[in-house]
């Protein structure tokens, strides 16, 4: 007996612990599906996860925007897009609610949401929208075809500066409060049945008397020009007449109670936008100014840019006609400048810091594309902690800018001056000045790349080349103060220098001597033009030896002691000496050079045969009857003629003479 009754209140306990199992089996399988029997407007998302779901829903939607309704107004029936009325559904956030459905509360109360879920659905609203103003102007549209006495409003009318009152009437027009929901609920649904749209009579609230105010007001706004000033740009315009009853509107207002007059905003935009830039200023960067010889920083004042206030240009404009007949032409703060006045006052207490000067011949085209480099760089200023680079401030080197063609080191020549690099040609210069003036001011060398061929203008080791996009000269401000970029230049040189705070540090340079010198070669090319006799050269350019040149910076502290921060390592490539020579030299030796041919006139046949010979020539002999005996056997005429250069093993012809009495 004590058996039997064991397992009597076992088999209960277990049946009872049955759907526990199932449900927690159910719910760790999928703890991240949207719950059974869970819809979204009627369709089904359970078990989905929810970008699956997103998918679903927004077929939904996309079958609604498809979905045309049909609508009768008086004997008139319509076809409704539901993209004309701009439907909108969010399903994010049907979706979102959808996911939590029956999955909130304790354990007890989940498991109950989950024992419901078999037998009860839980649908989600898709919350749907609507454009108004879309719907209204649908309900225009069919007043206008389907209402023979529409009800009337009241309007005023300006026509080529005449202004004419419309007076209201009492007629026909949709119920567009109720109307508004029907549509709403129509489209908002696939299963649609067609609407009877009503039409009731509506009264007109405006008055005759309210129309003629407003016209008469129109009529003064319009009647004489007006003028608007500015003092604070100096800027001063006029409307005419005609402008002003181009632009005036009488309107009635959202609630329908009054008639309301002003001018469009649109129409006096359009009559002022060819004078804009007139009154909307950019805004004006201060300057900071320095005095090379005195090292003095001053400031040129900068200025917020300006904006037109078009809200209160319309009130200024009515105001002022119907008024005295001028205003104020309204404008409003724009953007602030990068560099405000305030800014660049804090800035004054700035010292210099280091500089350097290179120097050039004048009136190359090099020098118009130096200077134009340092004027944009001139005045930068870098903040604490900034890199800043060459290239990225300045921007690429084009003609639209004001650079030119000159010399460059194409592919380790220099080079000129049909190569797209050739444009800003000889930048390099002020990279190389730009760098010295970094090094001397104990500054942060971020990036720089020196010349690949040594030129004796520049510091050995020290220097730096500049094209774009590349090499750059980039720097870092590693001091906590402002470092002010400021560029200087003459006829003959260029310089940069930096002002800051680097805490009293003083930078020098310590070159050693050359290393591994590599002596320059000799190189000929060959003459392509036909210009230069075998034996003959030109000198193109000068060749220069290559070598290793190690250069340290010596940073020296307010209090006398010293440190090197800086090694510098270089190894510049020599470059050959270049002659153009003519094409059987290009080896170093002659090889079957051309010979000149010289006079052989007047020589026996036998001495120009040996003459020739010599010159590893043939000839061939033609006879010319004489009837002077002293030109028996000589030479008469040659081919080719003296001087010309002939190639070995040619053959001349030439005419001796035959005595014939």
């Amino acid at each position: 007996m004590k058996h039997r009754r064991v397992l009597f209140i076992t088999v209960p306990i277990a049946i009872l612990l049955l759907p526990l199992g199932i449900y927690l089996v159910d719910r760790a399988t999928s703890d991240d599906a949207i719950a059974r029997n869970v819809t979204v407007a009627g369709v089904d998302v359970g078990g989905l996860n929810t970008a699956d779901a997103t998918v679903v829903v927004e077929r939904y939607e996309g079958d609604l925007r498809a979905s045309t309704g049909v609508f009768k107004v008086n004997d008139a029936t319509f076809k409704l897009s539901p993209v004309e009325i701009g439907l909108e559904a969010d399903v994010a956030s049907a979706v979102k609610a959808a996911s939590t459905a029956r999955k909130t509360g304790g354990p007890i109360a989940r498991f109950a949401a989950w024992i419901i879920s078999f037998s009860k659905k839980e649908d989600i609203p898709l919350a749907i929208t609507f454009d108004d103003q879309a719907i209204d102007d649908v309900f225009t549209a069919w007043e206008d075809v389907a209402v023979a006495d529409p009800a009337f409003e009241g309007a005023v009318t300006v026509e080529a500066g005449v202004v004419t009152p419309q007076y209201p009437r009492t007629g026909q027009g949709i119920d567009r409060t109720f109307a508004r929901t029907q549509v709403e609920r129509e489209m908002s649904r696939l299963d649609k049945s067609g609407v009877v749209v009503p039409v009731v009579v509506i009264d007109p609230i405006l008055t005759n008397e309210q129309i003629d105010a407003a016209a008469a007001e129109i009529a003064e706004m319009i009647d004489d020009p007006i003028e608007l000033i500015s003092s604070e740009v100096g800027f001063r315009v006029t409307f005419t007449p005609e402008q002003l009853a181009s632009a005036a509107v009488a309107e009635v207002s959202e609630d329908g109670t009054e008639m309301i007059t002003r001018f469009d905003a649109a129409t006096v935009l359009k009559i002022l936008e060819p004078r804009k830039s007139e009154y909307e200023i950019p805004p004006v960067n201060a300057q900071v100014d320095v005095n090379f010889e005195t090292d003095e920083i001053s400031v040129i004042a900068g200025r917020s840019g300006t904006l037109l206030d078009v809200e209160g240009l319309m009130e200024s404009m009515k105001k002022a006609a119907l008024g005295s007949g001028t205003g104020e032409f309204p404008l409003v703060v724009g953007a602030e400048p990068d560099l405000t006045t305030a800014e660049a006052q804090a800035l004054t207490n700035l010292k210099p810091l280091g500089g350097f000067t290179t120097y050039h011949p004048a009136g190359q085209p090099r020098v118009i594309n130096i200077h134009t480099l340092a004027d944009a760089v001139d005045g930068a200023i870098v903040q604490p902690g900034e890199k800043w680079s060459i290239n990225d401030y300045a921007g690429p080197r084009t003609e639209a800018k004001g650079y030119v063609a000159d010399g460059a080191i194409i592919n380790g020549v220099p080079y000129c001056c049909d190569h797209p690099a050739n444009i800003g040609g000889g930048v390099s210069q002020f990279g190389t000045t730009f760098f010295n003036a970094v090094f001397f001011s104990c500054l942060e060398d971020v990036e720089h790349q020196p010349h690949s061929l040594y030129f004796d203008r520049y510091p050995m080791g020290r220097e730096a080349t500049l094209g774009w996009p590349g090499p750059d000269v980039v720097f870092r401000n590693n001091t906590n103060s402002p470092v002010i970029i400021k560029t200087a230049y003459t006829d003959k040189s260029i310089t940069v220098r930096m002002y800051g705070d680097n805490g009293g540090l003083e930078c020098t340079d310590v070159t050693h001597e050359k290393e591994a010198v590599v002596e320059f070669e000799e190189e000929l090319v060959a003459d392509k033009l036909d210009e230069i006799a075998p034996g003959e050269r030109r000198k193109e350019r000068s060749g220069s030896n290559g070598f290793l040149v190690r250069v340290d910076r010596l940073v020296t502290h307010p209090d006398g002691s010293q440190e090197t921060d800086m090694h510098l390592v270089w190894r510049y490539r020599p470059l050959s000496e270049l002659y153009t020579v003519h094409p059987c030299e290009v080896t170093g030796e002659p090889v079957k050079c051309p010979v000149q041919l010289p006079s052989l006139t007047n020589k026996t046949w036998e001495e120009a045969l040996g003459v020739l010979d010599e010159l590893g020539l043939f000839a061939a002999k033609n006879t010319g009857f004489v009837d002077d005996p002293d030109k028996d056997n000589i030479v008469l005429t040659q081919d080719p003629a003296p001087g010309e250069w002939v190639p070995i093993g040619s053959t001349v012809k030439l005419t001796v003479g035959v005595f014939q009495e």
